[in-house]
């Protein structure tokens, strides 16, 4: 890798480490864990879910993720419902305060990145909304 490459590489792989160590401390404040706060995203983002689905989709098993979505439903940030076609069959769907800590959990992910940013004169900014998209 030529020199420029390594460095625009290390000094991006110290941005995404930090946010991904503050994210963490940001997760952390939902007193969630890390696998609970990715089902509750997927089930937002990508809407109900059945059980079997979950469970493959973390890698776990069916009683594993039947565990988890029993505590998620205790503390009130899912449903459950039976399939009307299929009584054996149990979707998940998230509740209103599943999106709520979701939605405070990006805020606080999008200020820090707007706390990063704010120094920077326009210029910058826009030479960096440009590298970005030719990353992404």
């Amino acid at each position: 890798m030529i020199n420029y490459q390594q460095d625009a590489a290390q000094k991006l792989y110290q941005i995404l480490n930090d946010f991904h160590n503050k994210s963490k401390k940001f997760e952390k404040a939902t007193g969630l864990t890390l696998e609970r706060l990715d089902i509750l995203k997927q089930l937002v983002n990508l809407g109900p879910k059945t059980i079997n689905q979950l469970a493959e989709q973390e890698a776990v098993s069916a009683p594993a993720i039947t565990r988890t979505i029993k505590g998620l439903e205790k503390q009130g940030y899912v449903i459950k419902s039976r399939s009307k076609t299929d009584q054996r069959v149990v979707f998940v769907a998230p509740t209103r305060k599943s999106q709520q800590v979701l939605e405070a959990l990006r805020l606080q992910q999008q200020k820090y990145i707007d706390e990063l940013l704010q120094d920077r004169d326009r210029e910058d900014i826009d030479l960096l909304a440009k590298a970005l998209e030719t990353l992404l």
